[in-house]
């Protein structure tokens, strides 16, 4: 995620090599309550994350591949 930390929106690079997959980034806050969603298209490369409605403070994001959660980070957000 970039920038990290975040004012308004985010960008996510990615990659999908089948296009069987289903992806999806999940924003969860600090109590693991889902903040949103965001599918992850095979023929795109680049998801926008909005954050204007998050309040400030910190938050995770979680890679989802075939409703498998397989990676988590953390992501902060200013205002």
């Amino acid at each position: 995620v970039y920038p990290n930390p975040v004012s308004d929106q985010a960008y996510i690079d990615y990659r999908l090599h089948n296009e069987s997959v289903k992806a999806k980034i999940v924003i969860h806050n600090i109590l693991g309550s889902t903040m949103s969603e965001n599918e992850l298209p095979y023929y795109e490369s680049r998801v926008k994350i909005h954050t204007d409605e998050l309040a400030a403070g910190i938050y995770f994001y979680t890679l989802y591949l075939d409703n498998d959660g397989v990676l988590t980070r953390k992501l902060i957000v200013r205002k």
